[in-house]
């Protein structure tokens, strides 16, 4: 590992923008296929290798069509948990998608993952909360089922509703979802969507206007409305953003991102992984891309954390402690 590497590696870091549904390795998706006499759907060498969002979105609902137990998300929940503390989170928000979970139900399913980070915690890993998310394709009836759940079950680590999903039907679900959103926000929950990626800036718009998103997964086509920028700076709205996800996915080149552009205006940016472990991409590597492709010091790399603690949706104590975390590796580097 490089110098610049080691250090990222022992700088304390927040990550928001991250799906449990992308945090499976290779070696338990074999171990689970194995044990249910289901054929690997590609060779074990290239079972992470996709040809394209749809091919990638296929492979994470086989991924997901696994797990038909809550043991096995405990599993998954502390394996994520151990890899957060290996790459020094000290904080992140995982989102979970129920739909992507054919074979399991919500309850099972949350509750594996509450009981596999609580476990974890308690072992000196990393605090890690939940975004309970809907998909942009699914039935109303199905979503509000989801919401109903969440809000008849409320559990201090779940902390916020999500949406995710084909942003091209943006205009539709964010009016069918709109009201699910608002009941979510009255109760107390966050609120976080992706936006702005495969949607331009319209999408951004939309989910601040109609869904009351508090931060933007994504967000990186704001760069295309001077308007937005403004307005993203001045109401201090964060962006999630995943820099190799959107190189993988083909919406920009390494030269071409604009996250750079958008740090540079002021707004808060935070970088994220996305789906590590399908990706490949940890988050040490993934800051030191970035800051090798756009020449990002240390330093920048660390107020990326600083705007990250902006966006969690945890309590005012909780924020301090992470905040004397980064202080104290300030000082370290100043």
């Amino acid at each position: 590992m490089s110098e610049l590497g080691d250090l990222i590696r022992k700088m304390p870091k927040l990550e928001m923008h991250i799906h449990i549904e992308g945090t499976f390795d290779k070696k338990m998706v074999c171990r689970l296929a194995e044990s249910q006499g289901i054929p690997l759907p590609k060779p074990e060498e290239s079972l992470f290798s996709f040809n394209g969002l749809s091919d990638f979105l296929s492979m994470l609902d086989w991924n997901c069509s696994l797990v038909r137990d809550k043991e096995t998300v405990r599993e998954l929940a502390r394996h994520f948990a151990e890899y957060a503390s290996d790459e020094g989170i000290v904080y992140t928000e995982v989102i979970v998608n129920p739909s992507h979970w054919k074979n399991i139900g919500i309850g099972d399913l949350v509750g594996g993952l509450i009981e596999g980070f609580d476990e974890a915690q308690e072992k000196g890993l990393p605090d890690c909360r939940i975004l309970v998310s809907l998909r942009r394709e699914q039935e109303l009836d199905s979503a509000s089922k989801i919401v109903d759940w969440v809000l008849s079950n409320r559990h201090p680590r779940v902390v916020g509703l999500s949406i995710d999903g084909n942003e091209e039907l943006s205009a539709v679900s964010n009016q069918k979802f709109a009201p699910l959103f608002a009941k979510c926000k009255a109760a107390g929950l966050g609120i976080t969507v992706h936006a702005g990626e495969s949607s331009g800036p319209e999408g951004v718009v939309e989910a601040l206007d109609l869904l009351g998103a508090d931060r933007i997964d994504h967000g990186v086509r704001s760069v295309e409305s001077p308007e937005l920028m403004r307005r993203l700076h001045d109401e201090r709205i964060p962006l999630d953003v995943c820099f190799s996800s959107n190189i993988l996915c083909d919406l920009y080149t390494p030269e071409a991102h604009p996250i750079k552009k958008l740090y540079d205006s002021g707004i808060l940016v935070n970088a994220s992984t996305d789906d590590p472990h399908l990706f490949q991409i940890s988050l040490t590597d993934e800051l030191e891309r970035i800051a090798l492709q756009f020449g990002f010091s240390i330093k920048d790399l660390l107020a990326m954390q600083y705007n990250a603690l902006e966006a969690v949706f945890c309590d005012e104590g909780e924020k301090q402690a992470i905040r004397r975390k980064l202080d104290e590796f300030r000082n370290t580097i100043a």
